[in-house]
């Protein structure tokens, strides 16, 4: 018996990284799934909706804006008719955005890392809540990020976003919790496709070479090497965990907060990045 049977999530950004791990977790607990990315349909039912159906599960894949409001509600509306209700809504999507100083940077750069980053949370809660309330049971959750909590050199718009998504959680919470509704945020590590597009948006800034290959392959040794630090030498010295955090890691914290074990707990900002601390 999993811990979501009879549930039913939406996962936004599924295509990769952290979301696709959260999909295909809340999947395998017996939650149905709609899942959405800005790809092609076909190429998510590919890359993802084909897996979760080979492992026996049900879902259904969007090719969704999450930033763009009318493509929300129709993604919403299409889950409600075709599955009846929403029990989870876990907002996983964001982008790198520009690596740049303020100076160098333009309006549009600035507008679409928060319109993805931060507008798509407030459009998507909004369209699953009016279901919620009426059944007064809900779970959000919601991504942000290390850099919710710190500040991070050249990349402004990213910073603002994540931070405002923990303010967006806290507040939301606050909000709903009278309405039997839980709504908290994840903190995650790493994942090599947003860690790639860090990389290689620094060393463009800089005027630096960037080679792809030897970052894929430097990447995957240090996430096999057990003694993978994140946060310094004194992480091992003092006893804290010795292992870089990736997607599994975030998905099983998403899982926690999806499932009724859960219940005691919202607002709050929860980190899963392998022992470093804010």
């Amino acid at each position: 018996m999993g811990k979501l049977d009879g549930k039913v999530a939406i996962v936004t950004g599924a295509a990769r990284g952290h979301s696709e791990a959260v999909a295909l977790r809340f999947a395998q607990e017996g939650a149905t799934v709609a899942i959405c990315d800005v790809v092609p349909v076909e190429v998510l039912e590919k890359q993802v909706g084909s897996k979760i159906r080979q492992a026996g599960g049900k879902v259904i894949c969007f090719q969704t804006d999450v930033a763009n409001e009318d493509q929300v509600n129709a993604m919403v509306a299409e889950t409600l008719a075709q599955f009846g209700t929403i029990d989870i809504l876990a907002n996983v999507v964001g982008i790198a955005g520009p690596t740049k100083d303020v100076w160098d940077m333009t309006l549009d750069e600035w507008k679409l890392t928060l319109d993805v980053n931060l507008d798509s949370l407030f459009l998507c809660c909004k369209a699953v809540l009016p279901t919620m309330v009426e059944k007064r049971y809900g779970k959000i959750i919601n991504f942000s990020s290390a850099t919710g909590k710190q500040p991070l050199t050249h990349r402004t718009p990213y910073a603002t976003s994540k931070m405002g998504v923990i303010g967006f959680t806290r507040t939301l919470a606050a909000d709903v919790g009278q309405h039997n509704i839980n709504v908290n945020a994840i903190c995650p590590g790493e994942h090599v496709d947003r860690s790639l597009e860090l990389a290689r948006g620094r060393a463009e800034y800089l005027g630096n070479p960037f080679d792809e290959e030897e970052f894929r392959q430097r990447y995957a040794e240090r996430r096999a090497n057990d003694k993978a630090i994140l946060a310094g030498r004194w992480r091992a010295e003092e006893g804290f965990i010795d292992q870089s955090s990736g997607s599994e890691h975030a998905a099983a914290l998403a899982l926690f907060l999806a499932s009724d074990e859960s219940a005691s707990m919202t607002g709050q900002d929860i980190n899963t990045s392998g022992g470093i601390m804010w």
